[in-house]
């Protein structure tokens, strides 16, 4: 080392830059940029390897994570329950303001007797609903590869046993310890949670790296304790700051569950997998953004015309039928049969006649039964 490095020495990494001027230790955090950082390499500088559960290992496929309030309210047609379930919970903080967290349980407590009964129904659609980060996945995974002690930290007032159940559904196992805030009553928004994991594992804050989607509670908190953290981008941020039209119609219509829903899996197909070829990128995403909705909304509008007029069959014509059968099958009653058939194009033509003078009916028959003895090779 040189007389100039023992008097000058300068260092940085991706959080801070660092002075040492004789002997003086200066550290300035860096402003934080996610894509300069290889977070593969710097998982292989940690001894554990600490993750975000809600956004960050799983995803729910709405805009907001109340709008799976709004989604019980349009599935058994509760009238106000998203509006009292957001309620309750606002009083039930302010009723447990010694705690840093609340349960489910103290949540319900609040609630209005008539939509008590739908704890049960809120567990179990997030337990249907919650998804893979498949990034993210990846990186849990490599960690485990490496021998990384894995711990799991969230927010959340769902019970423990619940959380535990959903991460094994999602293939999320062989993790040292999950640290909860309904169960501990530490928050990493107060960064107390943080603190106790520290004693808790008994090792230094340098040898725990953190991810998660909350700049305030995963990224700044975690770093406030000395603990490497790495911020992830909510997928959905990042799908709304992509498609300026999406954010457009979302703020037109804040409380549509269909609007929700609809961008929600437009995000997860756009950003929730390993295809990395652009043509096949742009095909599915156009696909999931425009054409799925579209298709959707016609079969669910032709299944309640369907059952209003107690109609048993139904026929999709090649070629242009083959996708919306495919749609159809999906959400139709049972008891509705449908067939796939081949059929000349004049049929369409004459189908779409003007039949206003006559019976509608009687001239579809006859244009099938002009084409019943013919052969198929010749139409």
């Amino acid at each position: 080392m040189s007389i100039i490095d023992k008097i000058f020495n300068y260092s940085e990494d991706y959080r801070y830059k660092t002075w040492k001027i004789f002997g003086i230790k200066f550290s300035v955090v860096k402003k934080y940029n996610s894509k300069k950082i290889n977070i593969y390499e710097e998982i292989k500088k940690h001894d554990i390897i600490s993750f975000d559960i809600f956004d960050t290992l799983l995803i729910r496929p709405y805009i907001k994570p109340t709008d799976l309030f709004l989604h019980i309210e349009k599935l058994y047609k509760i009238k106000g329950f998203h509006k009292n379930r957001i309620m309750a919970e606002k009083l039930a903080r302010g009723k447990y303001i010694d705690y840093e967290d609340i349960t489910l349980n103290q949540i319900y407590e609040e609630i209005d007797d008539k939509y008590k009964l739908f704890k049960e129904i809120e567990i179990e659609l997030e337990e249907r609903i919650l998804t893979i980060h498949k990034e993210n996945k990846e990186i849990y995974d490599y960690a485990l590869s490496l021998g990384k002690k894995i711990i799991i930290v969230s927010d959340m007032y769902l019970p423990k046993e619940v959380i535990e159940k959903i991460l094994i559904k999602n293939n999320y196992t062989n993790y040292y310890k999950l640290y909860l805030s309904s169960d501990l009553m530490l928050t990493k928004a107060s960064a107390n949670l943080y603190k106790y994991i520290i004693n808790d594992l008994r090792v230094k804050p340098s040898t725990i790296m953190h991810l998660g989607d909350n700049y305030h509670s995963d990224f700044e908190n975690a770093r406030l304790y000395g603990i490497d953290a790495f911020f992830i981008e909510k997928i959905i941020d990042i799908f709304l700051k992509s498609n300026i039209r999406a954010e457009k119609l979302l703020h037109k219509d804040k409380n549509n569950i269909g609007v929700s829903i609809m961008f929600g899996l437009s995000a997860l197909s756009c950003f929730n997998k390993n295809d990395k070829n652009k043509e096949n990128n742009y095909r599915r995403n156009f696909g999931f953004i425009y054409g799925g909705p579209a298709v959707f909304s016609y079969m669910n509008w032709l299944k309640k015309q369907i059952i209003k007029e107690n109609i048993k069959e139904v026929l999709f014509v090649a070629r242009d039928g083959y996708s919306l059968k495919k749609v159809f099958d999906i959400i139709k009653p049972e008891y509705i049969k449908t067939h796939y058939i081949y059929a000349p194009r004049i049929i369409y033509y004459l189908i779409a006649l003007d039949f206003k003078y006559y019976n509608l009916g009687d001239s579809v028959k006859s244009v099938l039964e002009y084409y019943k003895d013919k052969d198929e090779s010749k139409l």
